[in-house]
């Protein structure tokens, strides 16, 4: 069972998933927290098994080898085996996939693939049609008697989509650990709480964290990697692209929800984040019905 261990800190967190589907060497959890649901606190951990981090919905601060990131939707962030990742905030109000597999079941699909003896270093765009073949393996795994040949077949396409698409690039972005500073990580919690405000300013933000406005922009992008504003478009297109999953299709509404004035600023801060215009990341990404 310790493919789906390796899902939490320990054990008891399990109960905190709402769905888990799993066959011997492959599993999916799925996890919904919202208010009333028990807090998960910071931790962080590591396992022998690949672990790839899928956000539905916008993750506060991902620790990934001591560096810190978003969870950003859209995007999906691979585990290396041993590698320590975790939480570095208290997640109260999320929605992820937490797709974990056997090291040597993937491993052996990577030398079919003909990716052997190569690593996960980036994080990747979801791919079109991606969350279909994960909610196939979760239909199929909640029948009464599920198919387990079906189910493995499954798992191994989904284990060579996660294969092909994450070692397509061969980009490394791993960074090191950065310098912490005082009460910047109570602004980033902020900043993920509000980030739908329209007025929020790095002016206000910096007065938040006692420090002055230059110094504030300085310790936030040495602790983030980000100045604070592309942090906070970063957040805001996350959140955009969470209501576009959610089948939500007015650009203007989106736009208005996630904190935007007006669709061309909308529309400007996408593209520079993403590198597509919304209407091509909705075609692209995610699948219309």
């Amino acid at each position: 069972m310790s493919v789906i261990q390796a899902h939490g800190a320990n054990i008891q967190q399990i109960k905190n998933y709402n769905s888990i589907a799993t066959i011997k060497n492959f599993s999916v959890a799925e996890y919904i927290y919202e208010d009333g649901r028990e807090t998960i606190e910071p931790f962080s951990h590591n396992h022998l098994e690949y672990e790839f981090m899928v956000p539905i919905k916008t993750i506060p601060l991902l620790v990934y080898d001591k560096a810190n990131y978003i969870g950003e939707v859209g995007y999906i962030y691979p585990v290396n085996p041993m590698v320590t990742h975790g939480l570095a905030l208290s997640l109260e109000h999320s929605h992820c996939l937490s797709i974990t597999v056997d090291a040597e079941f993937l491993d052996k699909q990577k030398k079919i693939l003909g990716h052997e003896g190569e690593y996960f270093y980036t994080r990747y765009d979801v791919p079109y049609g991606f969350f279909d073949t994960i909610k196939d393996f979760q239909n199929e795994f909640n029948k009464p008697e599920p198919n387990l040949y079906k189910m493995d077949s499954l798992a191994k396409l989904i284990v060579s989509i996660l294969i092909e698409e994450g070692l397509a690039k061969k980009v490394d972005n791993r960074r090191p650990e950065k310098q912490y500073h005082k009460n910047i990580k109570s602004v980033i919690l902020y900043m993920t709480t509000h980030c739908r405000d329209k007025d929020m300013d790095i002016a206000m933000l910096a007065k938040m964290s006692g420090y002055s406005q230059t110094y504030f922009t300085k310790a936030f992008k040495g602790y983030m990697n980000d100045s604070p504003i592309v942090h906070l478009n970063k957040l805001r297109i996350s959140e955009a692209k969470s209501l576009m999953i959610g089948g939500e299709r007015s650009f203007t509404k989106i736009s208005n929800e996630c904190g935007y004035r007006n669709l061309s600023s909308f529309t400007e801060a996408f593209k520079r984040v993403t590198g597509k215009t919304p209407s091509e990341y909705l075609s692209k990404y995610i699948k219309t019905k």
